[in-house]
């Protein structure tokens, strides 16, 4: 059995409310290959995986620039294990959440 990211653990707050936002999920990526090649993820934050698993709506959203563009394969993938090592972000340094396919 292979292990796939499923989303990323990170220990951030709404600003708002104060509420926990734990699990963040990939919603949508771009990838550009003109000009300025790069990719960028635009992550969902969950109060937690629970939460999203459930269907409830998520709590805010960061967008992750990457200055590379996949090589192949699993896109999704490859934007989990990237977006935990760009500087700068709210994401870096987060978990990743695996479940077993």
């Amino acid at each position: 059995m292979t292990e796939n990211i499923i989303g990323l653990h990170a220990s951030l707050f709404d600003d708002d409310s104060g509420a926990p936002i734990t699990h963040f999920v990939i919603a949508q990526y771009t990838i550009r290959t003109l000009n300025s090649p790069g990719s960028q993820a635009v992550l969902q934050g969950y109060v937690s995986q629970s939460a999203f698993q459930a269907g409830k709506r998520p709590l805010t959203s960061r967008v992750i620039d990457v200055p590379l563009v996949p090589p192949g394969g699993d896109v999704v993938q490859w934007l989990y294990e990237l977006t935990p090592t760009v500087e700068g972000t709210d994401l870096y340094g987060s978990v990743p959440v695996t479940a077993s396919v």
